[in-house]
């Protein structure tokens, strides 16, 4: 059972798992009108048990729902804890009443869940959680009740920013504004990426049962600087902003209190690194930015 299939990255587990497993994938949209894809509200618990009334047991739930790339103020938390956390809660309660608990969950999270902090430059598994956005508060809630409630059978898994080919945001906002290319100082800072085909490589590796249950963050066993990243793209030139005047924006946004400001200035002055070590112990990570193609019109 995949939820949240019209993703970015639901669409792109669908049609890798379609071929060699059944799926059931459910969206919020009607674009599909496959017998394989269902049409459903997760935040309206009647309509979550009439899919579940006529639905099997599912061996395996895949949660992506979520508000991705998106980081919200806290005047609006209400509504990131209805889709990322209740919409879980919603699903996993439903299936328990009708005995129809799948016997895997797999949880796609997200490295904010840590919240960046100027001092720490390497965010393992077990680093101390201090999430300061919206989005990442009501990742970390959700998280929470997986692991109170259904931790012998739950993967969480902690996404670096995701890129692909068709999707290169997280690496966009990192190396240009607007149509002009950037660098902070020497551009030597470090930070962690995950190329889609390796959340595909994770998927896969807890299906056929090579990955423990627990808590993974997902990223490319390499890690980049944004020089790298400006040199994968071909880049002869880039304006070089002075470091002074980031970290700058960086203390005023703290003094302001604007989370936005500060979580996003602080991954230009400082390495933010996350490694997938604890579950490349179990798999192999290969993928990495020089496994896409960049077109210079995304």
């Amino acid at each position: 059972l995949l939820a949240g299939a019209s993703g970015f990255i639901g669409s792109f587990l669908y049609s890798k798992l379609f071929k060699n497993y059944s799926v059931k994938a459910l969206n919020h949209r009607n674009q599909n009108v496959s017998d394989n894809f269902y049409s459903i509200n997760l935040t309206k618990e009647s309509d979550v048990e009439k899919f579940v009334e006529e639905s099997p047991q599912y061996d395996i739930l895949i949660f992506l729902v979520g508000l991705a790339h998106k980081k919200g103020r806290g005047k609006e938390i209400d509504d990131f804890l209805l889709i990322n956390n209740n919409t879980l809660i919603n699903l996993l309660s439903i299936l328990k009443s009708q005995n129809k608990s799948p016997k895997k969950i797999i949880f796609s999270s997200t490295i904010s869940v840590y919240g960046e902090q100027y001092d720490q430059r390497i965010y393992e598994e077990d680093s101390p959680k201090l999430p300061l956005s919206p989005y990442a508060i009501s990742k970390m809630k959700a998280e929470q009740y997986l692991l109170d409630n259904y931790k012998e059978k739950t993967w969480i898994l902690r996404f670096a920013p995701v890129y692909s080919s068709k999707f290169l945001l997280n690496i966009n906002r990192r190396t240009k504004i607007r149509c002009h290319f950037y660098k902070v100082g020497r551009g030597n800072f470090k930070l962690s990426l995950c190329n889609i085909e390796n959340i595909g490589f994770a998927i896969e590796g807890i299906i056929k049962n090579k990955v423990p249950v627990g808590v993974y963050n997902i990223s490319d066993s390499k890690n980049y600087t944004y020089e790298e990243l400006l040199k994968w793209q071909r880049i002869k030139w880039s304006y070089s902003i002075p470091l002074f005047s980031v970290k700058f924006l960086y203390y005023l946004g703290n003094i302001t209190n604007n989370t936005f400001l500060s979580e996003n200035t602080i991954k230009l002055i400082s390495d933010n690194v996350y490694p997938s070590d604890k579950i490349c112990s179990y798999i192999d990570f290969p993928s990495t930015i020089y496994d896409v193609k960049y077109y210079h019109d995304q």
